[in-house]
């Protein structure tokens, strides 16, 4: 919707119709009921106006500035209806001073602390705050949410390491590895091909209209750093790269086709079959996939924890060129976690691996997110044993990657055993043997475990 909106504006921006300023309008409201960081757009769309008009100004009279401005005024304005009516017009035209704010921004207060149970107004007793907000009151009150969130921060990881804050750097790291090499190979070849032939570019008026809401939106999300927990929030930008990029299947069309030409081709070509067999190779796991660099890049933490035992590699051609694709997948906890893999998603596909393996009844079940594992129909399970529990224990486990790496490491004695099997990318399922498990504790020093009379495992 973010797409479609700014190919509107573009268009009304190349015509200069009411037909067009109408069409604008409407999809640029119907793109800010979708996401809430495309309310980016709003200062973005009258700068890029004044931009693209900047060629024309000694051209353009009075009036040809009067009614462009209108024009847009009208696309802003309609915008906000649009907004309206998605919300039901529900509290639209609350004064402003009638709302109770929670983030620093809102309420004015300087620490969190600071702010009263029921919320505050820095607008309250002001001339702004007789004024009525345009907005539907909920989502004026959704942004001091999402707003509320970044200020109060929330814990994050990146590449092994947690902290209480965000970085800058987060989401350009989570494309590096969240995005297939073969389509950064591609943008590789569209950014050579801007900058070393013409033949490939459109006016730049043209291509700022592309690239800019994209690169705007990556540069906001990157600037929110109270904390960094889903690169999902970097997505908006991604369809605006995506068109840019696509200037490289010129190489198909342009003439005459010379030897430099068709080795060109023949690298985009691969580009975009190493990104459809990358893709492919785990679907439909697709929202735990990492390329190939997860499974290269090292992370700060690698010493302080085991290396992560992999799965059993199967034999034959295609099955070691999958396992070479999955390396990544594999790798990802290293460097992300939280939405990034699991989202509880592969909940079912436990279930179905349990059915079809009713020997292996679970001793304990670490299933991370709301999601409750009952719901997908597993037996109520206890939780694994913790560090703190005396360590591992014979049993059959299944655990989330979100839990293996979790900030308090209760569990990370678990990489050091290998998983019998995995419920996509994002549960292990580890069958610990009384041999396996008295091998690890004696690595972390822990008393040996030994059966008794009754096959029950003890403390020695």
């Amino acid at each position: 919707m973010g797409l479609a909106a700014m190919f509107c504006f573009w268009r009304w921006l190349k015509r200069l119709e009411w037909l067009e300023t109408f069409l604008a309008g409407l999809v640029l409201g119907l793109a800010e009921l979708c996401k809430f960081t495309l309310l980016i757009f709003y200062p973005l769309v009258p700068l890029l106006w004044l931009i693209f008009r900047l060629p024309e100004r000694k051209t353009m009279s009075n009036r040809d500035w009067r009614r462009q401005a209108l024009m847009l005024a009208v696309i802003l304005l309609l915008s906000v209806y649009m907004i309206n009516c998605g919300y039901l017009f529900e509290g639209t035209f609350t004064l402003l001073e009638d709302f109770r704010f929670r983030s620093l921004l809102f309420t004015g207060c300087d620490f969190l602390a600071d702010v009263p149970p029921e919320g505050a107004n820095r607008f309250a007793g002001r001339w702004l705050g007789k004024l009525p907000v345009p907005l539907p009151a909920n989502m004026l009150q959704g942004i001091d949410t999402q707003r509320y969130d970044f200020e109060r921060g929330l814990p994050s990881y990146l590449r092994g390491e947690w902290a209480e804050h965000g970085w800058w750097y987060y989401y350009l790291y989570a494309l590096l590895l969240k995005m297939p090499l073969g389509v950064w190979l591609l943008m590789l070849f569209a950014f050579l091909a801007t900058v070393c032939r013409r033949s490939y570019s459109a006016p730049w008026r043209d291509e700022m209209a592309v690239l800019a809401p994209g690169l705007t939106i990556l540069i906001f999300v990157s600037s929110q750093t109270g904390f960094s927990v889903h690169a999902r929030y970097v997505i908006p930008a991604l369809p605006f790269l995506f068109v840019w990029t696509s200037k490289v299947g010129r190489v198909f069309e342009l003439r005459p086709f010379t030897p430099r030409r068709k080795l060109l081709a023949a690298a985009v070509s691969g580009a975009i079959l190493w990104s459809v067999l990358s893709s492919l190779a785990i679907y439909p796991h697709s929202l735990s996939y990492f390329n190939e660099l997860a499974a290269l890049l090292p992370t700060p933490a690698d010493a302080s924890y085991p290396k992560p035992m992999e799965q059993n590699a199967s034999h034959g051609v295609w099955a070691k060129v999958k396992a070479a694709f999955t390396a990544g997948p594999r790798h990802g906890p290293r460097h992300l976690l939280g939405s990034n893999i699991d989202w509880g998603q592969d909940l079912f596909l436990l279930k179905k691996w349990l059915d079809k393996h009713p020997h292996a009844r679970l001793d304990g079940l670490a299933c991370w997110g709301s999601y409750p594992a009952a719901l997908a129909g597993i037996p109520e399970t206890p939780m694994p044993p913790t560090n703190l529990d005396d360590g591992p224990k014979a049993g059959w486990y299944a655990l989330s990657v979100n839990y293996l790496y979790d900030r308090t490491g209760q569990y990370r004695y678990f990489l050091h055993f290998r998983p019998a099997a995995m419920a996509g990318y994002s549960i292990y399922i580890y069958h610990l043997t009384p041999e396996e498990v008295n091998r690890v504790r004696r690595q972390l020093r822990l008393p040996i475990l030994q059966p008794d009379q009754d096959g029950i495992i003890g403390v020695r």
